[in-house]
C-alpha cells in the first residue's frame, strides 16, 4: 500500500469550495437509504469501527455532527489511531479537541451539507464497509438528529467512490488499497454474523 501524505495539521485546513459542499448521501439514490432506526445506526457505527481497528491497514472516516460527541468516545479513538493508518474525524468545533497521532480532525460549518450527515467508513485491504445517513429534518447541531435517512453496504464500489470523492474535497489523492477480495469477504460475513448480538447489547 502506497502511504497518503498526511495533512501536517491536527485541524485540516479546508475551502468554501470543498468540503463546503461535499456530502456523502446526496449522489446515492434515495431508494437505497432504507435504515432509519438509530439503534441499528449506532450499533453499526461502533461495529464498524471495531473492525477497522481489528483489520490491517484501514482507513477510517467518521462524521459526528458535533466535535463534544466525538470527545466523549476519545479513548476509544485513542485506541483505535495505534491500529489505522489515518482516521478522519468530522464535526461543528465546539470543544477544543487534543491531538492524536493518525487522527486528522475536519471542522464543519453549520452550513454545510456534512453537518447534518452519520457516517462511518472503514476502507482497507481486507475490509470495505460504510453506514451513510442523512438528518431528514437537517436539525442545528447543537439539537440531536432523530430522523436519519440512510442505509450500510459492503459494495466496495460504492465505499471506494465515496472515499475518492471525500479525498478529492480535500485536494488529496485517495489512499492506494490492495484489497484481497477473500479476505474482505470473510471480514464481511463476520459482520454480518455479529451485528445481531451487537443490537442487543445497545
Amino acid at each position: 500500500m502506497n502511504p497518503l501524505p498526511l495533512i501536517s495539521s491536527q485541524h485540516a485546513n479546508t475551502s468554501p469550495n470543498t468540503l463546503a459542499t461535499f456530502s456523502f448521501t446526496s449522489p446515492l439514490e434515495s431508494r437505497q437509504m432504507s435504515l432509519r432506526s438509530r439503534r441499528t445506526m449506532l450499533a453499526l457505527s461502533y461495529l464498524i469501527e471495531d473492525y477497522a481497528g481489528y483489520t490491517d491497514n484501514t482507513y477510517l472516516i467518521a462524521t459526528f455532527q458535533r466535535f463534544s460527541l466525538y470527545q466523549r468516545q476519545y479513548e476509544r479513538y485513542q485506541r483505535l489511531a495505534r491500529h489505522c493508518p489515518q482516521i478522519y474525524v468530522l464535526g461543528l468545533p465546539d470543544k477544543t479537541l487534543p491531538t492524536l497521532p493518525n487522527v486528522t480532525v475536519l471542522p464543519l460549518e453549520p452550513s454545510w451539507p456534512l453537518i447534518h450527515e452519520w457516517v462511518v467508513i472503514a476502507s482497507g485491504p481486507t475490509c470495505c464497509v460504510g453506514l451513510l445517513a442523512y438528518d431528514r429534518e437537517q436539525r442545528t447541531p447543537a439539537r440531536y438528529s432523530r430522523h436519519f435517512h440512510g442505509f450500510w453496504t459492503t459494495n466496495t464500489a460504492i465505499i471506494d467512490e465515496r472515499v475518492a470523492a471525500f479525498y478529492a474535497a480535500l485536494g488529496q489523492p485517495a489512499p492506494t488499497i490492495m484489497r484481497d477480495n477473500y479476505a474482505t469477504h470473510h471480514t464481511t460475513m463476520a459482520l454480518q454474523k455479529e451485528l445481531p448480538s451487537r443490537l442487543r447489547q445497545i
